[in-house]
């Protein structure tokens, strides 16, 4: 008896502890959720101290990996793997929570931005804009259209990038967010000044400018007056550009700036013969090139400046490889328009499957409206027939009572007439007794004769309003199994409808691109990594003893770029995009600057060569 309480007492300690391990659970994600916008760090930490395998519930796993990927971005942390955030997707796209389907899709297009398939994203960004109006929250509807103007100006569709950055700008003000308007201004801008709209450029920039002084925010100040001299650069007004760095020095120290925006500073030195400082901001800018886009513009700004200073044959140089590197670019810059006719082809698939979703509503709708007049003019013939049923059997025993009459009155007769004769053969001759007994037993034979009639005619008239009251119930039961049937079929019909909405909810198309693999194998590789430690002080022997990793394709990437190899050769020998590569070099450069190698400068000068 002992023994059955102690296992009471223990299913009950492990049933509480279940569900207390569970509200800590919900309890842990409801103030991650609460930190989530004020302070990301803290809510990132909170998330991490949650044990992922005691999440069994698909709400709180769903819930989890929103949380952890909108931690992830907000602390610029970049994921790349979409694992997660499918979990998340999977679960909130059938479901009525607007607002966090909206949230999985925007985060499932950060992941595939941070990975570089844009195409991807701008898919993923499409699926949160048809929920923009239900979503109701202006700052995450103003985050998602600046997604799409950055993509778009990324792949130079200019007026498509324009417009989102107007929409952003306007739902970021009902939000209230004047800083992100600001900012938006910027990017609007930088869009202006690549479309050759250069007073609408300024006018924006003053603007973000003014704000940006006004509020004190000393980043978006120095981003002006860096956009401001670059454009000032682009349109030789060298003496506003002058004027708009010695501004700038007063903010910033001469390393500040992008790569686009050394080369401007190189420029303005060159237009005052001073190359020396040119050429110093041209290797500046080197070391910042993100992108092709910064190599060719730093190919061609220090083409320019050697051609001022007269060392022709190293500006001819520079010029090719800029060309070079702007063919590659014009022909990718002919293929962007296919992302904006993949936004409006599926955009417009959209609106095609919600215009034939409503049409099947109006067609089931009609379908229940003809079913249920079906059904009505079944019940009307059924009721029709059942009358005619009842006119035949009544008119079947008015016969069978006529029928009856006329039998009695003829037995009557026949009576009445052996009465007679009885009679009359009493009063004439009672020698005819004998006679007489045979009339009276012929008599009473047709008396029983007469009965029997009566009962079989009594038993068919019954019989026959047995029969009527069947064939009732028949047509009566058969006619309540058509309106059970009819009335499941609208049913069915109607919760098949809630189901196929649902389905057509959940349209997605998955795209691919081409992609062409080549593969180098490890006798090939070594030959180069000897060429390359033979001609340049053993450099990758250096690099692998200085640089502990345990990725051997972060080594042959390394190699490639210390051989000098072109960025277009490189991608395709790691089997990844040109400006995947451009952003590992440029990170490489960040990681090697701020280190303290014993042959740092040996890894710079062949990283930037």
């Amino acid at each position: 008896m002992k023994g059955k309480y102690a296992i009471l007492w223990v299913l009950l300690l492990i049933s509480f502890y279940g569900c207390s391990d569970k509200k800590t659970i919900t309890d842990t994600l409801h103030r991650a959720e609460a930190l989530m916008n004020e302070y990301p760090d803290s809510a990132y930490t909170l998330l991490q101290t949650l044990p992922v395998d005691k999440l069994h519930q698909d709400k709180n796993r769903a819930r989890y990996a929103l949380l952890y990927s909108q931690a992830l971005d907000k602390n610029y942390i970049d994921e790349t793997n979409d694992s997660l955030i499918n979990i998340a997707i999977d679960y909130y796209r059938t479901t009525d929570d607007v607002h966090s389907k909206f949230l999985a899709f925007y985060y499932q297009g950060r992941v595939y931005t941070n990975a570089g398939e844009l195409h991807k994203a701008i898919l993923a960004y499409t699926e949160a804009e048809q929920l923009a109006d239900e979503v109701k929250d202006g700052y995450l509807v103003g985050l998602l259209y600046s997604e799409f103007g950055r993509i778009y100006r990324l792949y130079y569709d200019y007026p498509k990038s324009l417009e989102a950055y107007q929409k952003a700008s306007q739902y970021y003000e009902l939000a209230g967010k004047e800083t992100h308007c600001s900012y938006m201004r910027l990017n609007m801008s930088r869009v202006c000044r690549n479309m050759n709209q250069y007073d609408e450029s300024e006018r924006l920039l003053q603007m973000a400018l003014l704000a940006g002084k006004e509020s004190q925010d000393n980043v978006l100040v120095r981003l002006c007056l860096g956009d401001l001299l670059m454009q000032a650069v682009e349109l030789q007004d060298m003496a506003k550009a002058r004027t708009l760095h010695n501004e700038l020095q007063t903010l910033v120290d001469s390393d500040w700036g992008t790569a686009s925006f050394m080369g401007s500073l190189a420029a303005l030195y060159a237009s005052e013969s001073d190359f020396s400082k040119a050429r110093k901001f041209i290797e500046k800018g080197w070391r910042r090139a993100e992108n092709r886009v910064d190599s060719v513009n730093l190919y061609l700004s220090s083409s320019e400046i050697e051609y001022e200073a007269g060392n022709e044959k190293k500006a001819y140089a520079d010029l090719l490889e800029g060309t070079k590197l702007q063919k590659s670019e014009s022909y990718e810059t002919l293929q962007q328009p296919i992302l904006t006719v993949q936004r409006d082809y599926l955009s417009g698939k959209l609106d095609f499957q919600t215009y034939k979703l409503r049409m099947e509503q109006y067609l089931r709708v009609l379908y229940i409206i003809l079913s249920a007049l079906l059904l009505a003019i079944t019940y009307l013939l059924l009721k029709r027939k059942l009358k005619k049923e009842k006119e035949k059997a009544s008119k079947t025993i008015q016969q069978l009572k006529d029928e009856k009459k006329q039998k009695e009155e003829e037995s009557n007769k026949k009576i009445a007439s052996l009465l007679q004769e009885l009679k009359e053969k009493e009063q004439s001759d009672q020698s005819h007794i004998t006679s007489i007994d045979n009339l009276r037993l012929e008599l009473n034979r047709r008396e029983e004769h007469h009965r029997l009639y009566i009962q079989e005619m009594e038993q068919l008239q019954s019989d026959t309003e047995k029969e009527l009251q069947r064939k009732s119930a028949f047509v009566i039961d058969l006619f309540k199994i058509w309106f059970a049937t009819m009335g499941k079929l609208v049913v069915v019909l109607i919760h098949k409808d809630g189901k196929e909405e649902s389905k057509n909810k959940k349209l997605r198309k998955e795209i691919t691109l081409w992609q062409e693999k080549y593969y180098v194998g490890n006798k090939a590789y070594r030959e180069v990594e000897n060429l390359v430690n033979l001609y340049n002080d053993n450099a990758m022997s250096h690099f692998r003893n200085e640089m502990q990793w345990t990725d051997e394709s972060d080594y042959r990437r390394v190699c490639y770029f210390f051989a000098g190899f072109p960025i277009q050769l490189i991608a395709r020998l790691m089997d990844e995009s040109e400006d995947a590569i451009y952003q590992k070099r440029h990170r490489l450069r960040k990681v090697l600057d701020s280190s303290a190698l014993q042959y740092k400068e040996l890894y710079l000068r062949l990283l930037c060569k």
